[in-house]
């Protein structure tokens, strides 16, 4: 006879027993606000998994501000993308056990260490077969755009979506990184053409994604200079291979609602002063690609920063989605914007690899128990992190799944 539910903290001694429910943190459209409030415990049955699906037990579960977007009902309400689906149980980054597969999935057996990446496809139309997952019409973000994702005990995905756990990191080092070091292998290697040599502002340096971003420059022998809010976050850039790091506290270059012709002036100016800060760690030159997720209050500046023929690359906007900016730079000095949304299959196992080998390593910021999923996205919402944040779900305690 089945348990009525596994606790929290256990992995079940039989690979594939399943109890007759789960725990999960869900939101509902009833309660958005603040993630304090959106977020909250509940009891809930474990998903059934297709044909070419995955159930995976979750040891760990990564944050990203996706989430805080979820909870907030903004800017869309994702339940609504569900189909039927009355709740949402988000994340988008886990590491976990593989727990029972579909009948046509080749590649995976129950037992299996995985980590999961977040891209979602039919894998039967043309795009998915010979242009691009990231072109078909069904693509989703699993556990953002899709419910059943990794904030609960068991969670399925499609087959296509594991990736093995590489065997030095722990549970909650594996759960950190798919989604923004994916993402920022795209936007960089894949859509950027990154090479030795390039030079790289990165916005948001010490954070998840930009984070990534430096790691990925200094090993493409590229120079990345990150802009963040402290200088304890620009000592960490300078650990992950920077070459320099700048505070944007010092500079009044942000864009913000409602200016007055003198303060779109001094925005200009501060650009200016920003950009001439930046050629300094460059010998005198300009960025070659400027790394944007942020968005309404730096795009502007963005567009301005990057040299003749440069690319801007921009996956988000946490900011303000509504972006405004000259667009004289743009095309008087032939400049490329590019946006980017997560990665495909191959290029997360490209990407993958570099962690196995450990030419890549996660950024851990903080581990939270499972009891804190809600505080850990309220502190995502507020700014208050560094690096990525993770919340453990079966792993019993931080240090855990190391193999090798």
């Amino acid at each position: 006879m089945a348990e009525k539910q596994i606790p929290i903290g256990k992995v079940p001694g039989e690979v594939g027993a399943l109890p007759e429910s789960m725990k999960a943190w869900v939101i509902r459209e009833e309660r958005h606000g603040e993630p304090l409030k959106a977020f909250q415990l509940e009891d809930m049955p474990i998903p059934e998994i297709g044909a070419t699906e995955v159930l995976v037990l979750v040891m760990a579960a990564g944050v990203n501000y996706n989430n805080v977007w979820a909870a907030l009902g903004t800017p869309v309400t994702v339940s609504q993308l569900h189909k039927g689906i009355d709740h949402h149980i988000g994340g988008s980054d886990a590491s976990g056990i593989v727990w029972k597969v579909g009948s046509e999935v080749k590649y995976w057996k129950p037992g299996d260490e995985v980590v999961i990446h977040c891209n979602q496809s039919c894998g039967q139309c043309p795009e998915c077969n010979g242009l691009d997952p990231l072109a078909c019409a069904q693509q989703k973000i699993w556990g953002y755009e899709t419910s059943w994702g990794s904030f609960a005990q068991f969670t399925k995905v499609q087959a296509q979506q594991l990736l093995p756990k590489p065997k030095h990191l722990t549970w909650e080092e594996a759960a950190s990184y798919a989604l923004v070091y994916l993402t920022a292998y795209r936007m960089l290697v894949d859509q950027c053409r990154l090479k030795a040599g390039d030079n790289v502002m990165v916005w948001g340096a010490a954070g998840g994604l930009g984070g990534f971003a430096v790691q990925i420059c200094r090993l493409f022998g590229a120079n990345a200079v990150g802009i963040v809010s402290s200088e304890e976050k620009k000592k960490l850039v300078m650990q992950l291979g920077g070459v320099g790091a700048i505070n944007r506290k010092d500079y009044d270059f942000a864009r913000r609602d409602n200016e007055t012709p003198d303060q779109i002036k001094n925005r200009a100016k501060e650009t200016r002063r920003l950009g001439k800060a930046l050629r300094e760690f460059w010998n005198g030159r300009d960025a070659d690609i400027v790394f944007e997720h942020v968005g309404q209050q730096t795009f502007p500046a963005s567009v301005i920063l990057a040299k003749t023929f440069g690319k801007i690359v921009i996956c988000g906007a946490t900011s303000g989605f509504n972006l405004d900016f000259d667009v004289r730079y743009l095309w008087m000095r032939q400049k490329q914007i590019i946006g980017s949304h997560f990665c495909n299959a191959y290029e997360a196992n490209r990407a993958n690899q570099l962690i196995v080998e450990k030419k890549i390593e996660p950024v851990l910021g903080k581990v939270f128990p499972w009891e804190g999923c809600a505080e850990a996205h309220q502190v995502m919402h507020e700014n208050r992190h560094s690096g990525n944040m993770v919340i453990l779900v079966q792993a019993e305690k931080e240090g855990m799944g190391k193999t090798g």
